[in-house]
């Protein structure tokens, strides 16, 4: 709204707030009305006008009075919350301090931070949750679990833990699941589990290699399973496959050993320590 459009609307309100003074003016001086209370003996006489301002002066004050003396009643609560207001933001504030220092990997420090108590915040499950994952960090699980139990006692309701699919335990139902969704980490149970022997299982993965080219796991296990069958070009060229997709692989590196010196003890249990790693 540009200035001079202010500047007129303020001039309109004026000018009529000053034709109505004077109209009012000319109609207190033409009559100025009579007014009478009358009580017992008493009588209170004035005029229609003076009545009206003494009305309104009346009910002006009355309002302050009866105003000023509810926020008189309010002061105490007033003053309680702010006082409780001033200890939400402190204790907020520690619980933000809390999550930074958890975030800065620094479990001790937050945990420090997050061991008082969690009442006065607006978050508390949040609190106890924070400690609780800073006292795990520590290894302190213990103490992780009772924290964990008070936020879950201050939680509405608990999300249920999300319950992850097991790998089939059988050779075809875990290829069928694998040509559905492949999963890296189970391609290398392909080769274990069931009780089909090395040669079936390798013929059956044709079509799985097929779809999943570039899969690190895949050539390990088909390697195997050619080793295994006594199939050595077959071995070989899927050794070396699995190198040039990633030649640093543990799995890849074991696998070259083992192709050279053949299967051993102390090899089978390195292999499954690195697979337990990997799961």
């Amino acid at each position: 709204m540009s200035r001079f459009v202010r500047l007129s609307i303020w001039l309109g309100i004026l000018g009529a707030l000053l034709a109505l003074g004077l109209y009012l003016g000319d109609r207190v001086k033409a009559d100025p009305g009579y007014v009478l209370f009358a009580y017992g003996g008493y009588t209170i006489e004035m005029s229609l006008w003076a009545f009206v301002i003494c009305f309104l002066a009346i009910t002006v004050a009355l309002w302050v009075l009866f105003g000023l003396g509810g926020a008189l009643g309010r002061l105490p609560l007033n003053l309680l919350r702010a006082w409780g207001r001033m200890r939400h933001r402190k204790a907020d504030s520690r619980l933000v301090e809390g999550a930074l220092w958890l975030r800065r990997d620094e479990p001790a420090r937050a945990l420090s931070v997050l061991k008082k108590d969690a009442s006065s915040e607006s978050l508390p499950a949040l609190h106890w949750l924070l400690a609780s994952e800073a006292a795990r960090r520590l290894e302190q699980l213990d103490e992780s679990e009772r924290y964990l139990e008070s936020a879950e006692r201050l939680m509405a309701s608990i999300p249920k833990a999300i319950e992850h699919d097991s790998m089939p335990t059988e050779f075809k139902p875990l290829l069928k699941s694998l040509k559905k969704q492949w999963r890296e980490d189970w391609a290398l149970g392909l080769e274990t589990v069931g009780d089909d022997d090395p040669l079936s299982r390798l013929a059956s993965l044709n079509s799985l290699a097929k779809a999943q080219a570039e899969s690190v796991a895949l050539e390990v296990v088909q390697a195997r399973l050619a080793l295994a069958s006594g199939l050595e070009a077959e071995a070989r060229h899927h050794i070396d496959r699995a190198n040039q997709l990633d030649p640093s692989n543990p799995l890849v590196l074991l696998l070259r050993v083992e192709s050279e010196t053949g299967r051993t003890a102390a090899l089978e249990d390195l292999r499954h320590r690195l697979l337990q790693d990997l799961a």
